[in-house]
């Protein structure tokens, strides 16, 4: 579905930078329409007079001034066919004198259908063909899915079983497919510590990735200086989302889960090495050893809580209908290793711009695209100041959101990565206090906090945001992954 964002000229237009950007690199389609200063003054570097479209086209694929309003229905017919089938972020900055002409209500120009997006058909048998045929020549290969593969995990699941293949995901994938399966390694990425260990093995071992709508297959196939390592069969919903970088043995596009079954049907059953069952005790082995330091930590600051204990309830409350979105930071880390989803569910992550103060506003977006489901978010301190004041935006709309902040008062991610931890001290805030300012409610939750009451007040029904400021250990810190320096370590080998 299209997304659509329109702001006023200046520094309207100009807020939208990094939305829109993470939009473009997620690969979401969306249409940035802007003011622009009256035509007239474009170009005299008077009161808010900027080159928007040579700005935006910078960082966009398509960015347009509408310099008349006879062309006002063709650029917009344009631009959103351009979002809506190539999957594209797409910027059309309107002069605000232009927005006071008037133009015939019967001129023909507005009787034109806009276009519907391309429909999505099966590969040819030739191609599921091929595909198999790719796959029954590799020795090890390796499954890897993305949120566009969401609805396919049990086709894909199906798939992993004949192959006797490991699964893994991109952050933005994690739920296409059961995280308590025996297959399923979990995240890849600057997102899988810490099961980093043992899934760079997995990747270093294998011979060919195949990939279920993953937008970003470079971390998958490439090695520390961006060589393709491995061979890649690709599968997308829609051939805009195939990659075009590297060599693909086989791109296939269309239903996801179809293709995966045909693909299962084809290829040749692999017998059970044991592999994968190795792989996942390793990965199990160091997710306990992490557990185990944490309790033996020195900790300043007993009255406050671990983080893990509140994900721990929260992963067995997930249903169905939640959606949970994760911002990034240190808390990204925790949730990517330590929530399990499960029966498809949702996540909704910044996966390639990483913005801070993501998940709150994707929290008021997936409940306004889907009144019957549940969204749940995990925020930093340091996230939430960034776009906390959308909370008054959600209390406004009644919108029955949770939103857990992990409160330790430090930009953890940054000062971990510092020699000499500076300017990552977070002034603290009361976010109950904040939250009830804007119409919304809330709780605190400490180390003394009966964690599982308190998840029965957030999800109970409502009306309104709820809040948990969860005041955490800012002792307690996460095993980061390291990832360009593992990579790089690996191409060195």
């Amino acid at each position: 579905r299209l997304g659509v964002v329109a702001t006023t000229s200046g520094p309207g237009a100009l807020q939208p930078l990094c939305g829109v950007v993470d939009a473009n690199l997620d690969r979401t389609p969306m249409l940035l329409i802007t003011g622009l200063v009256a035509r007239t003054n474009v170009g005299h570097w008077g009161f808010q007079d900027v080159d928007q479209t040579s700005l935006y086209r910078t960082i966009l694929p398509a960015s347009t001034t509408c310099i008349s309003a006879g062309q006002t229905a063709a650029v917009l017919r344009s631009k959103i066919s351009l979002a809506r089938n190539q999957g594209i972020a797409a910027h059309l900055a309107m002069p605000v004198d232009l927005l006071a002409e008037a133009v015939p209500e019967n001129d023909p120009v507005f009787r034109s259908r806009l276009p519907e997006p391309m429909p999505v058909q099966a590969p040819a048998h030739e191609l599921i063909t091929a595909a198999t045929r790719s796959i029954n020549g590799a020795r090890r290969p390796v499954i890897v899915v993305g949120r566009r593969a969401h609805g396919a995990g049990p086709a894909i699941l199906q798939l992993a079983e004949r192959l006797d293949a490991p699964v893994l995901a991109s952050f933005d994938g994690k739920g296409v497919v059961d995280d308590r399966h025996p297959k399923c390694l979990g995240v890849y990425g600057i997102w899988g510590c810490p099961g980093i260990a043992s899934t760079i093995r997995v990747m270093n071992e294998s011979d060919q990735v195949i990939s279920f709508g993953v937008d970003y297959v470079k971390p998958f196939i490439t090695d520390g200086r961006d060589l393709q390592g491995r061979s890649l069969v690709q599968i997308q919903p829609s051939p805009a989302f195939l990659e075009t970088e590297y060599e693909s043995l086989a791109s296939l596009s269309g239903p996801t889960a179809a293709i995966a079954s045909a693909l299962a049907e084809g290829i040749m059953p692999r017998p059970r090495s044991g592999a994968i069952e190795r792989f996942g005790d390793d990965r199990l082995a160091a997710m306990e050893d992490i557990l185990e330091r944490l309790a033996r930590a020195e900790r300043r600051h007993h009255e406050l809580a671990n983080p893990l204990d509140f994900l721990f309830a929260l992963d067995t409350r997930l249903g169905p209908r939640h959606v949970l979105s994760v911002d990034s930071g240190s808390h990204a880390l925790w949730a990517a290793m330590f929530v399990r989803l499960k029966a498809q569910q949702r996540i909704l992550v910044s996966g390639r711009l990483g913005t801070m103060g993501f998940s709150l506003p994707a929290l008021i977006g997936a409940r306004l695209a889907d009144p019957e489901c549940l969204p749940v978010g995990v925020i930093g301190d340091g996230c939430f100041a960034m776009t906390g004041t959308e909370l008054a935006t959600a209390a406004r709309l009644r919108l029955p959101i949770v939103l857990v902040v992990v409160s330790n008062g430090v930009l953890q991610n940054v000062s971990a990565q510092q020699g000499r931890p500076y300017g990552t001290t977070l002034s603290p805030i009361d976010h109950v206090a904040f939250a009830r300012a804007c119409g919304a409610d809330g709780a605190v939750a400490d180390g003394s906090t009966d964690v599982e009451a308190l998840i029965d007040q957030a999800f109970a029904p409502r009306g309104t945001p709820f809040v948990i400021d969860l005041r955490c250990d800012p002792d307690l810190v996460a095993p980061l992954a390291k990832w360009e320096a593992a990579t790089a370590a690996t191409a060195a080998r």
